[in-house]
């Protein structure tokens, strides 16, 4: 197989940021220049690892396909409706989103608010909020779609159904197990580790995936030899008690969740239980 060399790119991110290092090669001794950002397999990647780029990407495109459906179909029932969405703007929020994922809450919100505008076209829903209309639709907000898949996936990983990638351990503690990993280092090789990338660490995908999998109820996290499909459906029980709407006076809550992540708002049930006791 030939190397197609025009297509060789090098993207750094680390300590090493900035710093001068020597150039790769392609096999016929070639410099590859260095790039701020690569596209591979549809997913923009930039040096900063924050997948802005490709959230704004994927944001345009599915406000233009949106557009596009309103002006063609004149239909605004709900099963039609729902069948245009769930088929060219849904699946397209979602592709990849395991690696891009963003944890920022302008990026959480941009990708929100086109779900939150295509529910709004639905006859019968425009006079109630977003999250409202999620009810009625049963539909979860993009947000808690993209945590419940971490959660399957982490599950998946640990059962062997799926490669383990990211090298999750799930260790037994007590009656139930949880997903272990190592503490965030302070520095790598005598250099300290910018507090940005402590925090690019700490929102990583399997930092992420360890937060989520350990929140959910014990009874869950020891689900073993089952199908997916199974474990899909008793999380999707228990993601039903979990509240699935911001942190907003307008929703009556005097007191709220620190965020819509289920990380939070799972907490913010155990420790409202806790205190009520």
């Amino acid at each position: 197989m030939k190397f197609n060399e025009n297509k060789f790119e090098q993207m750094s991110h680390g300590v090493t940021v900035g710093v001068e290092v020597e150039p790769y090669k392609t096999p016929s001794e070639n410099d590859i220049k260095p790039s701020t950002r690569v596209k591979d397999l549809g997913v923009v990647t930039s040096d900063d690892l924050l997948f802005r780029e490709h959230i704004d990407s994927i944001v345009t495109s599915s406000k233009i396909m949106q557009g596009m459906l309103l002006r063609t179909f004149s239909t605004r029932q709900v099963v039609p409706m729902m069948i245009m969405y769930n088929t060219y703007i849904q699946s397209k929020m979602e592709y990849c989103s395991l690696i891009w994922s963003p944890s920022q809450k302008k990026d959480i919100d941009k990708l929100e608010r086109v779900q939150k505008h295509f529910t709004s076209r639905i006859e019968g829903l425009e006079n109630l909020n977003y999250h409202q209309r999620l009810k009625k639709l049963k539909l979860y907000s993009l947000e808690r779609r993209r945590e419940r898949y971490m959660i399957i996936n982490a599950w998946q990983q640990i059962e062997e159904i799926s490669e383990n990638v990211l090298g999750l351990k799930a260790r037994r503690l007590g009656r139930s197990r949880r997903l272990v990993s190592t503490m965030i280092p302070l520095g790598i090789n005598g250099k300290r580790i910018k507090d940005r990338d402590r925090t690019l660490i700490h929102n990583s995908t399997a930092k992420k995936m360890e937060r989520l999998f350990n929140v959910i109820p014990p009874d869950l996290r020891n689900i073993t030899g089952v199908k997916t499909e199974t474990f899909k459906r008793h999380l999707d029980v228990w993601l039903q008690m979990v509240p699935d709407t911001p942190k907003i006076d307008d929703y009556g809550a005097t007191v709220a969740a620190e965020s819509n992540s289920i990380f939070h708002q799972a907490k913010y049930a155990i420790n409202f239980r806790n205190y009520a006791k």
